[in-house]
């Protein structure tokens, strides 16, 4: 277990949640602005409000990046990455999602720009054993991280039990909401109920993976659900282009609150939609992932009828097919599966 201890000089414990910035050098589609200047400025804003609110940790809840296969992310990104973070008062604390890998697969996170940047100390691994504990004078508070780990969730996973400290937070980058469910069958969704019968010791759970704005909320006293989607709009074609980005502050203790966990929503600056956005390329832009989808589950079920294999594994296996063509199809595979999300 890789744990880190910050001390604070006042009695309260303050963490910044984020989570779904999906970076890139492309700008999605339909948006008319340059997506990595605007994502820059979102990640200043984000490390001023961590400094304003005097937090000792920014915790990110994953797919920091949009692309999955490692080349189409350059050097000048990560570096710029790297640079934006260096200015941070506090230190990122990760969790990894289904865009930060290829395949999806966190087996393969070394060799993507997530995995240089935890490589490089950019940013704190904080999933599966990586853990990060914070203590001031009075108080003990522990972070872990469940990451994306396949459409199907393993609970065991969420199984997760307090040991000294004083508040455990959970980031996991899964589908959550109040009803639960599937989503359209292809991906588990985990009801908020679930989670106080799986993990009754967890105060805050912080979820991303699931860019609409579901916002906070108590699901038992003192117990919370922090789930207010992505940073940014548009990188996904269902994505909500009138939804707020935010981020979250998380204060533990603190004179006068009596052991109770405040949770503060605070609204980034951004651009109205009209601004940023062809809304008439936007509108086409879904009608094409709806073809793309349907074209995509048609052919999957037909080849999945002919082997036991799943579909991605068996066009990585199309050795006769160009490598170009091989990840084109892989690319439009992952879009039609998390293009709801």
């Amino acid at each position: 277990m890789h744990c880190l201890v910050r001390h604070s000089k006042v009695l309260m414990i303050k963490l910044l949640w984020r989570t779904d910035i999906h970076d890139s050098d492309q700008t999605p589609g339909s948006r008319t602005d340059n997506w990595p200047d605007t994502v820059g400025g979102k990640i200043r804003q984000v490390g001023q409000i961590a400094k304003d609110q005097g937090c000792v940790a920014v915790l990110d809840g994953g797919d920091y990046f949009n692309n999955k296969f490692p080349m189409r992310t350059s050097h000048k990104l990560v570096n710029r990455i790297a640079s934006l973070h260096d200015q941070y008062p506090c230190e990122v604390w990760a969790n990894v999602g289904n865009h930060d890998c290829r395949q999806s697969q966190i087996d393969n996170l070394a060799e993507g720009p997530l995995g240089v940047l935890f490589a490089a100390g950019v940013f704190r691994r904080c999933y599966d054993e990586h853990e990060a504990v914070f203590t001031d004078y009075a108080r003990k508070v522990r972070v872990v991280g469940i990451p994306y780990h396949g459409p199907f969730y393993d609970m065991d996973r969420f199984k997760i039990e307090k040991g000294d400290e004083d508040y455990l937070v959970c980031m996991a980058h899964v589908l959550a909401s109040a009803s639960g469910g599937t989503m359209f069958k292809s991906e588990d969704i985990i009801k908020y109920d679930q989670l106080l019968e799986l993990a009754p010791d967890v105060d805050v759970w912080c979820f991303g993976h699931w860019h609409k704005d579901q916002g906070i909320t108590e699901i038992a006293p003192n117990k919370w659900v922090v789930n207010i989607g992505s940073l940014t709009r548009g990188t996904l074609a269902q994505d909500d282009i009138e939804r707020h980005p935010s981020v979250a502050c998380l204060t533990f203790g603190g004179n006068g609150m009596g052991g109770k966990i405040s949770i503060e929503k605070i609204p980034l600056e951004i651009q109205d939609a009209k601004s940023v956005f062809d809304l008439t390329k936007r509108t086409k832009e879904e009608a094409r992932e709806m073809v793309v989808d349907a074209f995509v589950e048609s052919v999957q079920k037909d080849l999945q009828n002919k082997s036991d294999k799943p579909f991605s594994e068996i066009v990585s296996g199309m050795k006769n097919v160009p490598h170009k063509v091989r990840e084109r199809a892989l690319e439009f595979i992952e879009k039609a599966t998390v293009s709801v999300k």
